[in-house]
């Protein structure tokens, strides 16, 4: 996205000087944690005309992202000074422009701030629905293509079937974890590999086992630590920017971390009984 430098209305921009004492800019953080791309905007503005504004909501914060690679492009708004977004990472490859604006939300006529430059006195001022009234800062990231599977769950979890008991059970006593599930429930989810609805009942067995891997990890870190499936787990959110010891804690549930290392598995779910539900209709 190629920025424009020159208006026909004043912009708050650091390379123009259309405002006295004025400045705004953004400060963007961006990972990569389990299956997405997390960009954390933070923007300072100070200018009180414009900040009156935004809390008005006649206008807000933006920040346009574009990836050339997949032609993804998108933008994200908001009226407080802080955005958080999360999109999965099949959408962003390569290289990406992440740029960030204070835009007009409504036709805003008669405009006025005290700290305009004096070459706009006496000079009306009209912003259009869309118009820029501040330019950010804007970066260019790359992100490089994982081709592993940051969790193969396969390698640290076996799922048997029992005939010893009418529920599924978990044990985390060893260097996988092993889930058992009663005979009937043990066949379908053994079954369900061609299963419309595989990603649904996946989530119906593995969730509520990992809920409760991560209930117990706080209380018994000490004799969990030397099985191969908390040393794969522990690297795994180290590597997505969380700590393992965290889980259990106000900082992370159990259920957002069962969710965090599935991947949304609750939205894959409805997804699949979305499109089963096309089809019967």
């Amino acid at each position: 996205m190629k920025i424009n430098t020159s208006y026909p209305y004043p912009v708050l921009y650091m390379n123009n000087d259309d405002y006295k004492k004025s400045s705004f800019s953004t400060s963007l953080e961006v990972n990569d944690s389990f299956g997405y791309v997390q960009i954390k905007a933070r923007f300072q503005l100070d200018n009180p005309g414009i900040k009156s504004l935004i809390e008005s909501g006649l206008c807000v914060y933006l920040i346009h992202i574009e990836c050339g690679h997949t032609s993804f492009r998108n933008v994200y708004e908001t009226n407080e000074a802080t955005l958080e977004i999360s999109i999965p990472n099949n959408q962003l490859r390569g290289k990406i422009n992440i740029h960030s604006f204070i835009v007009s939300k409504e036709r805003i006529e008669n405009y006025t701030n005290e700290f305009l430059s004096d070459w706009y006195s006496g000079i009306p001022i009209t912003f259009e629905k869309g118009n820029f009234l501040a330019v950010g800062e804007a970066i260019e990231t790359t992100l490089f293509e994982d081709q592993t599977e940051l969790l193969n769950l396969p390698s640290i979890m076996t799922v048997t079937k029992s005939l010893k008991t009418e529920f599924m059970d978990v044990d985390i006593h060893s260097d996988n974890i092993t889930v058992s599930l009663p005979e009937y429930e043990y066949n379908q989810y053994a079954g369900s590999g061609n299963s419309l609805l595989k990603n649904t009942i996946l989530s119906t067995v593995i969730v509520p086992s990992l809920v409760y891997v991560f209930s117990k990890i706080g209380d018994n870190r000490g004799d969990l630590e030397q099985y191969t499936w908390y040393q794969v787990l522990e690297k795994i959110f180290a590597e997505n920017n969380y700590r393992l010891e965290d889980v259990g804690t106000d900082l992370l549930s159990p259920l957002k971390a069962a969710q965090l290392v599935l991947r949304k598995p609750l939205r894959s779910s409805f997804e699949e009984i979305e499109k089963l539900n096309g089809r019967e209709d």
